[in-house]
């Protein structure tokens, strides 16, 4: 018996929608709430004040 897989579906960007298999938790400002969202959109939320890095959400885990 091995282990399950640990590939969970993948899920849509907050902001574009794309579908990517690592996606980013940030916010831009301490009034708005958290959003999931793909490396091109975490690059331009980083240049705004405000901004604030949640974590990281992998379609893959390692083990």
């Amino acid at each position: 018996m091995g282990k399950k897989s640990r590939l969970k579906p993948s899920k849509p960007c907050d902001n574009c929608g794309v579908e990517a298999d690592t996606q980013f938790r940030v916010r831009q400002s301490e009034k708005d709430g958290w959003h999931i969202v793909c490396k091109a959109c975490q690059q331009l939320a980083k240049t705004k004040d405000g901004y604030m890095y949640g974590g990281t959400w992998k379609r893959k885990k390692r083990n």
